[in-house]
């Protein structure tokens, strides 16, 4: 018999399904997982996927166009994670968080400047169906 220990089990945020491609209807330009949720990118609009999201279909899988994200924020890292806020309506209550650690926390900032760099283009240019 071996002496050696059994493997380490990955952290059950680590193993849990990435976003289910198939259900968005657009490519996936950039994600991040995070700690119950995972922040993807697509050419048009935000997408957070909640763990479970299977047993959430009202709430599991959300999204907004880029040109309905006013302000994200990208909160330091302490006790080992940090996080992204999404600000997606008028008021402070209107906030989405995505907690992300340590080992992930360059793809949250690339993420932040990605999502600020398409609602920027977004806020220029007119919306397809605006009337002159």
């Amino acid at each position: 018999m071996a002496d050696k220990p059994p493997p380490k089990p990955a952290p059950p945020d680590l193993s849990w399904p990435r976003i289910p491609i198939d259900g968005l209807g657009e490519e996936v330009v950039d994600e991040v997982s995070g700690l119950g949720a995972t922040l993807a990118l697509t050419p048009t609009r935000v997408v957070v996927v909640r763990q479970g999201a299977s047993f959430r279909p009202i709430s599991g899988v959300r999204s907004w166009p880029y040109r309905a994200i006013r302000a994200v924020q990208l909160s330091p890292l302490t006790h080992g994670s940090g996080r992204i806020v999404l600000r997606v309506g008028l008021y402070p209550w209107q906030a989405l968080s995505v907690f992300i650690d340590a080992e992930r926390w360059p793809a949250a900032e690339r993420i932040v400047g990605q999502i600020r760099t398409r609602v920027a283009e977004a806020r220029r240019v007119p919306p397809r169906d605006a009337r002159h």
